[in-house]
């Protein structure tokens, strides 16, 4: 009996080890997901809402932001070149309400605290990853990323999804400039400059993918709307373009109440097809577009659940050049398709 009692104790000890052991799975958080969300039928599937961001104050929002990129461009001159690039640039985003007003005008403390991009470019593949890139020649290399992590700054957005300011970005900038070595060598004008691009070209394009501008009425299955953009230039065009919205389906994920909507663009481009340059003649043949996508807006939370945005631009241009002594010939053809990806975590 005794020694059924040690085999058993034994056999015990050895399975509870075992069970102590197993080797916990590593949750990937830049794991992006690209498949649809999984809903089920509303009760009220006919039911008019108004969509609205309703984030609480001193409630954590944590976004995964990722763009997909695939280019190809090939240039024809006295010889072929042909760039393909593929990469994967990932953002984990922390959004924190500071306060909100009366009207719904919600303040947003905005961090990065993690950043990943993959790349590969004719062959050459490039990599960083906050945390992990130690190398100090990588990391100038990336310091517009690094820069980023961990460096809050503030945004002002309404209820309706416009962003009516942004701020505190000099610490992004500073740590920039300190990466780079120019913290003492650039004047006051150079780096206002500076923070106007960090805002407008990298920081607003980002926030508009988690706060897309939102209508200001009612509505319901079948229901469309629209928003112009201000005209922009692009190369020798003026490009306006308008963005398309309609409302699918009330769903649910959960208990959660979902708008499921889908979005398209479009786009008029006007202005002449040809620029001299230096005795450089370029011809370009409009500029083709597309985009498309969905968004599954949580009701219930006020905030964007999951969004799924692709575009495409296809454009191509010829170059004469022209001189006393030599005549060049050449073209550019270039298909750039970017996926944008907006996940709540």
């Amino acid at each position: 009996m005794k020694y059924i009692l040690i085999l058993l104790f034994t056999a015990l000890t050895i399975i509870g080890c075992n069970t102590s052991k197993q080797p916990v799975k590593k949750v990937d958080k830049f794991a992006f997901d690209t498949s649809t969300v999984k809903t089920s039928p509303s009760t009220e599937p006919n039911k008019s809402v108004l969509l609205e961001y309703k984030l609480e104050k001193g409630k954590d929002y944590k976004y995964r932001l990722t763009t997909i990129t695939k280019s190809t461009q090939t240039l024809i001159a006295d010889t072929t070149l042909v760039q393909d690039v593929t990469q994967i640039l990932i953002y984990l985003a922390n959004l924190r309400p500071v306060d909100v007003d009366k009207n719904g005008v919600m303040e947003i403390q905005f961090t990065f605290s993690n950043i990943k991009l993959e790349a590969d470019a004719n062959g050459n593949h490039f990599f960083y990853e906050s945390g992990v890139t130690k190398d100090s020649s990588e990391i100038l290399k990336y310091a517009d990323y690094e820069a980023m992590i961990n460096n809050p700054f503030t945004i002002r957005v309404n209820k309706k999804g416009e962003m009516l300011e942004l701020f505190r970005a000099d610490r992004m900038l500073t740590k920039l400039l300190d990466l780079q070595g120019y913290s003492d060598s650039l004047t006051a004008a150079e780096k206002s400059e500076l923070k106007t691009n960090l805002i407008e070209g990298v920081l607003k394009p980002l926030v508009f993918q988690i706060f897309r501008k939102l209508p200001t009425h009612k509505v319901a299955k079948d229901s469309t709307w629209e928003f112009t953009q201000p005209a922009s230039r692009f190369m020798v065009y003026v490009m306006q373009n308008t963005n398309t919205y309609k409302f699918n389906a009330l769903v649910k994920i959960g208990d959660d109440e979902i708008a499921h909507l889908t979005d398209g663009m479009k786009t008029k481009i006007s202005g002449k097809n040809t620029f001299t340059e230096k005795g450089v003649i370029y011809k370009f043949n409009k500029p083709k577009t597309n985009a498309n996508g969905e968004i599954f807006f949580n009701l219930t939370k006020g905030c964007v659940q999951k969004a799924k945005r692709y575009t495409k631009l296809s454009l191509f241009f010829t170059m004469d050049a022209k001189t006393q002594t030599f005549t060049q010939k050449g073209s550019k053809d270039a298909v750039i398709e970017n996926t944008y990806l907006v996940e709540l975590l």
